[in-house]
């Protein structure tokens, strides 16, 4: 109750500053689905109709509003849309998402996650669409199990991303650029041409983008922190025919990146831990690391689609081929543990990773044109998706001679790493809808039946480990089931039922790829058992005052057997293998290990919008959800003291330590009930427009976008990442043409500079090395001062902005 009057104060102070995703802004043509000016059109069930026909909740975000708050990320969305977290990984490799109170990390969870991401209605990998954003026509984020319509099964929800697409019979384009007062700028921009008037056309669009990634310097490097990001894409649309549509595009992306990760002294919030050399803290966006971690990534991706409409029906077909080129270099010690004096090249020591993937997408629909008897709908169809993740890494060891000092380093051992496999997913689909008493009550169903084929493999040094062979076949079937009801024209009430599935992880392998001999227990933990849930759900939708004002609320509950859960930075006690000798070492499983564990949520969801006159919009959307893990057995760090419980300290155990602990076992396990998702229960923003005309062209505006965050406790095990509710400020002003021609604004984010650590470890930083004695080879591990920040709230940031359109746009 807090949380939410602290919202209401909120959203009356941003009453006369406050831009909802209003009926106005459409980013598609209503007329051809017959629907009025003042209606949303989403294709979440894999029609073009109104929101609020949808008996499920669905965030839609026009082109028009990504413009006009200057959203040029997209992991910025989240701010637009309460509940939604999208994050990524310091290495750029992986993404973090998280949607109706569970989470979804990558580098833990693989690649099936808990929300699924679809560019042009294919599926392709979350990372590729973080590099980029530009020239989009809607996103639409659908909320709670997907999968039924619409290519693999998610538990949470799904996010689609449309682009533009060329227009037939108006040549047009527009440029859009922005400078901050933070060395960033971005310029972006797009050209339509109409070949054969009414038949053939085609559209460029592109972008270039600098700016200075996470602004975290370095106190040991004069490095500045750099990203620079160009991409460009190619779309073309025929309509040779009435009954014929032709699309396809081609997009090419490259990111490069110089980066230090964020540190902060451990005893800022552990007094009881010892003092560092330097202190840090976290608004200081501090590092210790000597040398920068780098990254480029280079993405490629075909995407075509055709339909046929004949005789009633129609035949759709999505195709895509997305290829991706990781290549890392990160340097194995992040904490600055080999301070000054310590040879440059053992500062310098990394993690150089290789890593390729490729997927294969293909699905075709049958549906409907014209209902059936006037009463029915219905789709057919067949999924295809194949996946190819080949990665290779060189691990790079420093072996000194019977002590660690400056002068003692005998060699940097060099071991290959290979990780290998794939996976292939097959399924077939239908659902019919039947629309009863003159459509004021729906009935819809459908069932989708999944077969799923994974292989892997793991080499060090040429030889394999024989836990991390991967062979899985696996099957399934899922359903989904609604009713709806329409009170009256403006009233629907709605409710559902529906199940999804998740192959488990296969990405473990990779988390545990330095440690050659897994213990029976360790090697349990490698492929979790297939996740399984179902949700249920009510709610209504609802409009009044002549679609003035929209009222959306749903509730929902959802159970979960093997959620995928991340069991974060693990201390595990095994052998690393150096210069083909098998040495004990103590290994940081990080980010997390996936485990499978039974978990429930339970949530609201609720959306506001409230046109108050024709120059002044305001809106609101809330989302509260409670996730809850039931005797969960996780891999844990259960050492000070040892009592069936994860450790809450950031003490970092000996080998021995852990052996002796764990009866000899490499690592401990623990029973636990707690929270299943990380971040704030409790989300809410604010949104609004006001407009102000001069003359009879133009106008003069001022938008306000707030975002709320209620307490969280991010992950249960981590005493030192619990988060204060805070709130993040965005004010937007300037001038437009009322034709939408041209826009020119200056605008804030975060506007109170607002600092908080979202993310970071309970323990600290460390570094593996070997020591070469009389009694042979053992492993130790350096332990710094810092722990490491992994995500921060957005610096302060003041730009301008300005746009420029002309014909078709």
């Amino acid at each position: 109750m807090k949380g939410i009057r602290m919202l209401a104060l909120a959203g009356v102070s941003l009453v006369s500053i406050a831009t909802p995703a209003f009926a106005a802004d459409q980013a598609k043509d209503t007329e051809e689905v017959g629907l009025s000016d003042a209606d949303i059109v989403v294709s979440a069930r894999r029609r073009e109709e109104s929101l609020q026909d949808v008996p499920l909740v669905v965030n839609a975000v026009q082109a028009e509003t990504l413009d006009k708050l200057n959203i040029r990320e997209f992991k910025d969305v989240a701010a637009l849309v309460p509940g939604l977290q999208l994050g990524q990984s310091q290495n750029g490799i992986g993404a973090q998402v998280t949607l109706r109170g569970v989470a979804f990390d990558v580098n833990a969870s693989g690649n099936n996650g808990t929300v699924e991401f679809y560019l042009n209605e294919a599926h392709l990998s979350a990372g590729q669409l973080f590099v980029s954003m530009y020239d989009v026509g809607q996103i639409e984020v659908l909320r709670g199990p997907q999968g039924m319509l619409r290519g693999r099964a998610s538990p949470s929800g799904s996010i689609t991303v449309t682009t533009r697409k060329p227009n037939l019979n108006e040549a047009g384009g527009y440029l859009n650029g922005f400078v901050n007062d933070i060395h960033g700028w971005n310029f972006n921009g797009a050209i339509n041409v109409p070949i054969i008037e009414d038949k053939l056309a085609i559209r460029v669009a592109g972008v270039t983008d600098q700016n200075q990634e996470n602004r975290v310097r370095s106190i040991n490097n004069s490095l500045t922190p750099h990203q620079e990001t160009q991409s460009g894409r190619v779309s073309v649309r025929f309509e040779p025919f009435d009954f014929l549509s032709l699309n396809g595009n081609y997009t090419r992306t490259v990111r490069k990146s110089r980066s230090f990760y964020q540190s902060e002294s451990m005893n800022v919030r552990d007094p009881s831990q010892p003092a560092s050399p330097r202190l840090i803290r976290a608004e200081d966006r501090l590092s210790t690391m000597f040398n920068p971690a780098v990254y480029r990534q280079d993405y490629e991706i075909f995407n075509w689609s055709a339909q046929v409409r004949q005789l009633g029906q129609k035949l759709d077909y999505v195709g895509a081929v997305n290829k991706q080129h990781y290549v890392t270099n990160v340097p194995s010690d992040t904490g600055g543990f080999y301070g000054t004096g310590y040879p440059a090249n053992l500062q310098a020591a990394n993690q150089a990773t290789d890593s390729r993937g490729k997927e294969t997408t293909h699905e075709i629909r049958l549906s409907n044109d014209e209902r059936i008897a006037g009463i029915f709908d219905y789709v057919a169809g067949y999924f295809y998706d194949k996946l190819d993740s080949p990665t290779s890494l060189i691990q790079q060891t420093p072996v000194f001679r019977g002590i660690v000092a400056p002068t003692t380093l005998l060699t940097i051992a060099n071991t290959p790493i290979t990780r290998g496999g794939g996976s292939v997913e097959k399924s077939i689909f239908g659902n019919v809808t039947a629309h009863l008493l003159d459509n004021r009550l729906e009935i819809a169903g459908g069932l989708r039946h999944i077969k799923y084929h994974s292989t892997g493999f793991l080499n060090i040094a040429g030889a394999p480990v024989a836990a991390a062979a991967e062979d899985r076949k696996l099957n399934t079937t899922i359903y989904s089931a609604s009713i709806t009801y329409r009170v009256t024209p403006d009233i629907m009430v709605y409710a559902s039922t529906g199940s999804s599935w998740r192959p488990g992880s296969s990405t473990n392998p990779t988390i545990l790829r330095e440690i050659v001999n897994p213990s029976p227990l360790l090697s349990s933990f490698y492929f979790p058992e297939p996740e399984k849930s179902k949700s249920y759900e009510i709610g209504f939708k609802s409009e009044f005052f002549d679609k003035r004002v929209r009222l959306n609320v749903t509730a929902y509950h959802q159970n979960f057997d093997n959620y995928a859960y991340s069991s974060r930075n693990v201390f595990i006690a095994a052998n690393r293998l150096v210069n083909g000798v098998q040495v004990p070492n103590v290994f940081t499983a990080g980010p997390a290990i996936a485990v499978g564990v039974p978990a429930k949520v339970d949530g609201v969801e609720a959306e506001i919008d409230f046109k108050a006159t024709d120059h002044f919009n305001i809106g609101a959307t809330l989302s509260y959800s409670l996730s809850k893990i039931k005797n969960g057995r996780i891999p844990c760090n259960d050492y000070a003291p040892k009592d069936g419980k994860p450790d809450a300290s950031g003490t970092v155990p000996t080998f021995a330590q852990i052996q002796a602990a764990n009866n000899g076992e490499q690592v401990a396990t623990c029973t636990v009930n707690y929270r299943a998702g990380v971040g704030a229960p409790f989300n809410a923003t604010v949104q609004s427009e006001y407009v102000q005309p001069i003359g009879a062209d133009n106008g003069a505006y001022l938008r306000g976008l707030f975002s709320y965050y209620g307490n969280s406790q991010n992950d249960p095990a981590n005493a030192f990442d619990d988060v204060k509710a805070y709130g993040i400020l965005n004010l937007y002003a300037g001038l437009r043409s009322n034709d939408g021609t041209w826009d020119v604004g200056v605008y804030a984010k975060n506007l109170t500079d607002v600092g908080r650590v979202l993310i970071n470890d309970a323990t600290p930083q460390t570094v593996s090395y070997q020591v070469a004695g009389a009694t042979g080879v053992v492993g130790g591990t350096g332990v710094t001062t810092y722990r490491a920040v992994k995500l921060y709230t957005p610096p302060r940031e003041f730009g301008l902005n300005l746009t420029v359109r002309f014909g078709s746009r």
